[in-house]
């Protein structure tokens, strides 16, 4: 079973040792809001690593072609698709 991890402020906000051990290799990491700031640093916690596109563009943040952006309709399938998610 996987489980999405929503997180929507910057990694200096949470434990990162604590989301180190919570976060399990088969999750999906999306940062949505002023996570989107901190997508390098996030990548340490899963290769499956998603942000939302509109947050991203609202930032002034450049998205490339290899990165994992994602629109409000991918997002609801994404959340439908995980057998939880949790909202850091």
């Amino acid at each position: 079973m996987s489980t999405l991890h929503i997180f929507s402020k910057p990694i200096s906000y949470y434990a990162t040792e604590r989301l180190a051990n919570l976060i399990q290799e088969h999750d999906s990491v999306l940062l949505v809001g002023d996570a989107c700031y901190s997508t390098y640093l996030y990548r340490q916690f899963s290769s499956d690593l998603l942000f939302l596109a509109e947050d991203a563009l609202a930032r002034g943040l450049t998205i490339n072609e290899s990165d994992n952006a994602l629109n409000y309709a991918d997002f609801v399938a994404l959340t439908l698709s995980t057998s939880q998610s949790i909202t850091w």
